[in-house]
């Protein structure tokens, strides 16, 4: 099974990203692994203003173990604390799986790193609209799944 900080024991394992993949990057508010799903964090606010000329990397702080609710993307690399992260937001990725997860079915992430299906539990069912992504594989709990995030 997942858990808090780990996910993937590989890091982030990319299995497609079609050539063009869609990195942002954010400042680390703690360290965080590579292949940990995480969230912006909103810890500062006001940080930018309307003119693009206003921001800069460090405007956008993440946090590991995004849950449902909060979650942006996936880290590529392990990072330190205060160190830019690059999070990519789109792609197929090799993410475990908390529950079963069914091939073509939308998943969500569960808050340690795993995702499951959406709609498979009544935990997950408080979830709907915040879907991550679609699986390509199925997989058993605690096993593993090519996930398209997006």
């Amino acid at each position: 099974m997942a858990a808090t900080g780990i996910g993937n024991p590989l890091g982030a394992v990319v299995a497609a990203d079609w050539g063009t993949p869609k990195i942002f990057t954010g400042i680390a508010i703690e360290v965080i692994s590579g292949g940990v799903l995480v969230f912006a964090s909103g810890v500062t606010a006001d940080v930018i203003s309307s003119g693009l000329n206003s921001y800069i990397a460090s405007d956008v702080e993440v946090a590991k173990d995004a849950s449902g609710l909060k979650y942006n993307g996936i880290a590529m690399q392990d990072t330190g604390s205060g160190i830019a992260c690059p999070i990519a937001t789109d792609g197929v990725f090799i993410l475990m799986t908390n529950g079963s997860v069914t091939a073509s079915q939308p998943v969500v992430c569960d808050g340690s790193n795993a995702v499951a299906n959406l709609g498979g539990s009544p935990a997950v069912i408080s979830q709907v609209g915040h879907q991550i992504g679609r699986a390509w594989t199925t997989a058993t709990s605690g096993g593993y799944a090519l996930i398209q995030l997006g």
